[in-house]
């Protein structure tokens, strides 16, 4: 049935395993055609573990959108006068020195427009944009890596822009769920790193990266208990009845990012003028059982795990579907990668 119809696999390369969620479109139907994934143990064995994943998910097709993200990807915001999508592009790149650490002929350039802001009396309008660098290199790399492996790199994107990506497709798949005017925070907590996009009816205001994730919980019952970081793994997914133990080993480590977070909030409601209302997580992290929990209490807003293959059709014959509703929470980024179909 769907022999003709056009397909994208989002891959999304974390730190301790590669995901890949391959979309089909079918008129107006978003249907997940095939699924996988497979542990990274070491960085040395990346490009192994990707063919791997090709070789075990059985894609209809090999057009795949990825992302880059950490150190080599800058976001900036940048107050600008009103102009037109045309000329904000030539415009940014002209200042663009200002706001990042690369020389601008080493970096592939991203503008997001964000809001236009009504300006005081003789004072002159601004919109807010927000600035994505990510050095050439690394995207060279990346593309170059994909194509070894037989693999068609059609776009290369950013995680944070991915995770609102998929919750805009939720939007579609399952219109009405999400209320005009609400404002909402995607918090995606990977390995190294935890991706925030701030979306007010379904529009980007604000994303970041922060430097911390999972690893750094595992690492710190590793240290509290004198395990490796195999057992402390298993241990933080698994607690049972060390749970309390668990949660004051990973209180201080909770608390700080928490609070990187919350920093983001001030920032959005600060600039924006508006408040995040609700806050929903996604990543590996989530499998940690007391998280919800801890960050409402942190956060003081109503926080919880959300589903991003929520009403999104899934072919039976070519997925194992206990395992994709299983990893389901873990797939906010390569979702929203496919969801370019």
């Amino acid at each position: 049935m769907l022999k003709h119809r056009r397909s994208i696999v989002g891959l999304d390369l974390g730190t301790n395993c590669v995901k890949a969620v391959e979309i089909t479109q079918d008129r107006y139907d978003y249907i997940i055609t095939a699924f996988a994934q497979v542990d990274v143990p070491s960085e040395s064995v990346r490009q192994d573990a990707i063919a791997d994943l090709f070789r075990v998910g059985r894609f209809r097709t090999k057009r795949v959108a990825t992302a880059v993200s950490g150190k080599s990807v800058i976001f900036r915001y940048v107050p600008m006068p009103p102009m037109s999508d045309e000329n904000l592009v030539s415009a940014v790149r002209m200042d663009a020195e200002k706001y990042i650490p690369f020389p601008v002929d080493e970096v592939e350039l991203g503008v997001h427009k964000l809001a236009e802001t009504k300006a005081a009396e003789g004072a002159q309008a601004e919109m807010k944009v927000l600035l994505v660098a990510a050095k050439r290199t690394v995207v060279q790399d990346q593309a170059a890596m994909l194509v070894n492996l037989g693999l068609q790199p059609v776009t290369i994107g950013v995680d944070s822009f991915a995770i609102g990506n998929a919750y805009e497709l939720n939007d579609i798949v399952s219109p009405g769920l999400q209320e005009e005017n609400h404002t909402v925070a995607l918090i995606d907590i990977g390995a190294s790193k935890s991706c925030i996009n701030i979306l007010r009816s379904n529009v980007s205001c604000f994303a970041r990266e922060i430097p911390m994730g999972g690893q750094d919980l595992t690492n710190a019952i590793a240290r509290r208990f004198g395990l490796e970081n195999s057992e402390a793994e298993k241990l933080k997914r698994e607690p049972g009845d060390q749970m309390a133990d668990v949660q004051e080993a990973l209180a201080n480590v909770l608390d700080d990012l928490g609070n990187e977070i919350n920093l983001s909030f001030d920032f959005f409601e600060n600039q924006f003028d508006g408040e995040v209302q609700d806050v929903h997580l996604s990543g590996g992290t989530v499998l940690l059982p007391f998280l919800e929990e801890t960050f409402e209490k942190i956060f003081e807003k109503k926080t919880r795990v959300w589903n991003p293959i929520e009403g999104l059709k899934v072919k039976a014959d070519n997925v194992d579907v206990d395992a994709l509703n299983r990893c389901a929470p873990q797939l906010a980024v390569a979702v929203g990668l496919a969801a370019t179909v």
